[in-house]
């Protein structure tokens, strides 16, 4: 700024600490514009830096923000991929491992029962070989839909291979899970369309109950597939209690 009040005191013909008469006039009404123009200038760049610092506060909230929803998203779908089944939906081989040894440590600590079923589709084999993967995979899916709107909300049902299925009733005595037992292999009786095919699908259901015949995962699921294959043997579409070795 001083570099323009030079150039006005030349041009007024500053010498020597001196004006010509009336310049000194010119002089201070030029310095007030000059200091006014300098105050309106720098009111501007604070508003200006002001602004700048708010919108920048701003998009770093707002870049932040999207940060953490991107990978609040991102570890929601990680975790579905590593505890859901792609095609179904439902619980997959490890997170139902995780889930059984859960209901294992609270029954014992609640003095509680509950029946583990496995199941397995009769005849799924043929319905691929005859109609395709596609169809077989539709019927999956409509096996999942069906069963989980038909159970309990506090009863497990996950999908692990195939079309193999283990289902879960929990805190149960026998009067009720036999209902449940006969609700469920009703299901699979009733009519399967797939994209206008009418299909015949049954299942063959294997049930042990905890801690009546095993009281850790492996033993379950190994005596539930014994009593799976010895209803196959008898004939599928039905269901075989385990009972003794």
């Amino acid at each position: 700024m001083h570099k323009v009040l030079q150039k006005q005191l030349k041009k007024l013909a500053y010498k020597d600490t001196k004006f010509p008469e009336g310049n000194l006039q010119k002089f201070i009404e030029l310095v007030n514009i000059t200091y006014n123009e300098a105050d309106e200038e720098r009111e501007f760049l604070e508003h200006t830096l002001e602004t700048s610092s708010q919108e920048m506060a701003e998009l770093y909230e707002e870049l932040q923000q999207k940060s953490k929803t991107a990978l609040a998203k991102s570890e929601q779908r990680y975790k579905e991929l590593a505890t859901k089944d792609i095609l179904t939906g439902l619980l997959n081989r490890f997170a139902f491992q995780e889930e059984l040894k859960r209901l294992i440590a609270n029954s014992k600590r609640t003095n509680t029962k509950f029946a583990l079923l496995f199941l397995d589709l009769d005849y799924f084999k043929e319905i691929n070989d005859t109609y395709g993967h596609d169809i077989g995979d539709k019927l999956l899916q409509e096996v999942a839909k069906r069963v989980l709107s038909n159970i309990r909300t506090e009863d497990v049902f996950a999908r692990i291979g195939g079309d193999e299925f283990v289902l879960i009733f929990t805190n149960i005595h026998k009067k009720i899970l036999d209902t449940l037992v006969k609700k469920t292999i009703n299901l699979f009786r009733q009519q399967w369309i797939i994209d206008g095919i009418n299909l015949h699908v049954t299942t063959s259901m294997g049930v042990v109950i905890f801690p009546d015949n095993a009281d850790d995962e492996k033993q379950l699921m190994k005596k539930a597939d014994i009593a799976m294959y010895k209803s196959k043997e008898l004939g599928r579409n039905q269901v075989i209690y385990f009972a003794g070795e």
